[in-house]
């Protein structure tokens, strides 16, 4: 009786597992709200059908355990036998077992049918244990899968206002960039105006200039034309003549560029040689002034010449020397005509001033001696 019932549990748990089962989805509603789809889910129901079948199989029925209800029983034991045979021959099980038997034969393959149970006990029990590992990777995956869920939601409420902000802000940059952009028009508008105004100045300034240019090359013109007409009356330019009259013999060997690059230099050593000669000229004239004064001074400062007081003044405006631009003292008629003009002028007429002075001082002096002897003629006369 015991054996049948064993036998009769591992058929029944086997029969049980072989059967096709449903099991409702924990949770559903938590699901449902998250939006998951019911194909990412699919091993959810796996790992729930699989711990409802590990469920059943734990807690067997109080059948075989409280003795409420007996598969077998003494009036029915043949009955169970065929029953235990027919349904291991169904689940691969070795048949054909005679459980009322006393030989080895039968009682060895009632052993090897049990061992084949226990077997699949075992495997059934390590199911189970994968199962339910399984189970609580899977529970721990969700809640992880929640948590971040509810962080990217976070992120994207983040993101929808942060949106909102830079919506605004792109909103106020637009409104900003159109109106720079008309006030950028209105500045290309007058700076075209700007620059049609400046277009038709300069095409009047080139038109001017052109018309300067015209007049200046005239001028050009005109002024070599009296040039050459000045350079025919004096004699360098009589002798540039005959120069260039004598190379232009040689037609063969004549170059015009030549020809006016040595009259250009004639003219300019023609000019060298005139302001050498007045340089000269005028180094003669300052030594004629300088003697000239020197000579006004001895006069000036003869015995019956001039007073002690005019004397001691051109005294000290001759004993003054000049100071030069350098800051050194130099005579002031080395200096240049523009920086010893008016001291030259003063000198000059104080010279002048001084001389006059001396030449109305002996007028007076012989005017006033007849008029002594008149009055001295009489007075002898009464004495007498």
């Amino acid at each position: 009786m015991p054996l049948l019932r064993l036998v009769g549990l591992f058929l029944w748990r086997h029969a049980q597992k072989q059967k096709p089962y449903r099991v409702k989805i924990l949770r559903t509603q938590q699901i449902q709200s998250k939006n998951y789809q019911p194909t990412k889910c699919h091993h959810v129901d796996n790992t729930l059908q699989t711990s409802q079948y590990n469920r059943q199989t734990s807690s067997p029925p109080s059948a075989f355990t409280t003795g409420e209800y007996a598969f077998a029983d003494v009036g029915n034991l043949d009955h169970c036998a065929k029953y235990l045979n027919q349904t291991l021959v169904t689940y691969g099980f070795p048949a054909s077992l005679d459980l009322f038997a006393n030989d080895p034969v039968s009682i060895a393959r009632t052993c090897n049918c049990m061992y084949s149970l226990l077997q699949q006990r075992q495997r059934d029990v390590e199911f189970r244990d994968s199962a339910n590992e399984q189970r609580q990777r899977l529970l721990s995956d969700i809640s992880r899968l929640e948590a971040k869920v509810e962080r990217l939601e976070a992120q994207i409420q983040a993101k929808d206002r942060e949106i909102a902000t830079i919506t605004r802000t792109e909103a106020k940059a637009t409104a900003a960039f159109k109106a720079q952009i008309e006030k950028l028009q209105q500045e290309r508008d007058e700076f075209q105006r700007m620059v049609i105004g400046n277009q038709q100045v300069r095409t009047q300034q080139i038109h001017e200039m052109k018309k300067k240019e015209k007049e200046y090359i005239k001028l050009q013109e005109r002024l070599n034309q009296v040039l050459m007409e000045k350079k025919k009356e004096s004699r360098s330019g009589m002798e540039i003549m005959n120069l260039l009259q004598k190379e232009g013999r040689q037609r063969g060997t004549w170059n015009g560029k030549k020809a006016d690059n040595d009259f250009y230099k004639k003219i300019v050593d023609a000019y060298e040689a005139k302001n050498q000669e007045l340089m000269a000229e005028n180094t003669d004239l300052r030594a004629l002034l300088r003697s000239m004064q020197v000579d006004m001074r001895d006069f000036i400062n003869a015995p019956n010449g001039l007073s002690k007081q005019s004397l001691a003044a051109n005294e000290r405006v001759e004993t003054d020397p000049s100071q030069s631009p350098l800051g050194g003292k130099t005579d002031v008629f080395d200096l240049p005509f523009h920086m010893a003009r008016d001291q030259i002028e003063e000198s000059l007429r104080n010279k002048m001033a001084s001389i006059k002075a001396s030449i109305m001082s002996k007028h007076l002096a012989k005017s006033e001696r007849p008029r002594d002897s008149i009055i001295s003629s009489p007075a002898e006369g009464v004495r007498n």
